[in-house]
């Protein structure tokens, strides 16, 4: 059995410290963490990725270079060439709808206003696997798509440090040892007639 993992964001260096980003901010501190090797660009799976084991399980680490809105290419593209089921595929993203630093889990759902989680549902044929989301806040005067792609703030970098990465990393390892656990209800909306 085999696990991915995901983090959503845009290549080049310039979009490298947006909110939007915070996905791939995170799991590279993950990798850093836990001195597993950095990622190399795969021209197959149109990302950087990396095949290793952590703690006896064999796990990818993906980050599509296919830019937010294409991120299904690179990860429905790995997925089916290594079979993997889609319990087993964990995506960190940015979440709008929770102040910064908020980090909250889902097991399935909607893609709501991420274009990059739409791009995956929409080719994997389902919304079934589990998701970390990682609040950026949003403003009430800047236009969604300008904030997530503004930097950090220096405030925002500290908190970081300050117990952020400690506890996505322990939810990573949650997931990986099958005991991620999802707080929110989780139920199937009734359909109106």
């Amino acid at each position: 059995m085999m696990k991915l993992i995901v983090w959503l964001g845009n290549p080049w260096p310039n979009y490298q410290s947006n909110r939007h980003n915070i996905g791939a901010t995170v799991l590279k501190e993950f990798l850093k963490e836990k001195e597993i090797w950095s990622l190399e660009m795969s021209n197959q799976f149109k990302g950087e990725f990396l095949l290793t084991t952590v703690e006896g399980e064999k796990i990818a680490f993906l980050f599509p270079q296919t830019f937010m809105n294409k991120s299904w290419i690179s990860v429905s593209s790995l997925a089916k060439f290594y079979k993997i089921e889609n319990e087993d595929i964990l995506v960190l993203h940015d979440e709008i709808e929770y102040p910064f630093g908020k980090i909250w889990t889902k097991r399935w759902g909607s893609a709501a206003w991420h274009n990059g989680l739409r791009s995956i549902i929409d080719f994997l044929w389902t919304d079934q696997f589990p998701r970390i989301r990682i609040g950026v806040g949003k403003s009430e005067r800047i236009p969604v798509a300008d904030y997530v792609l503004q930097n950090f703030t220096t405030e925002e970098r500290n908190q970081f440090e300050n117990g952020i990465f400690e506890q996505i990393d322990d939810l990573i390892e949650d997931f990986l040892q099958g005991m991620l656990k999802f707080p929110e209800p989780n139920q199937p909306k009734k359909k109106h007639h």
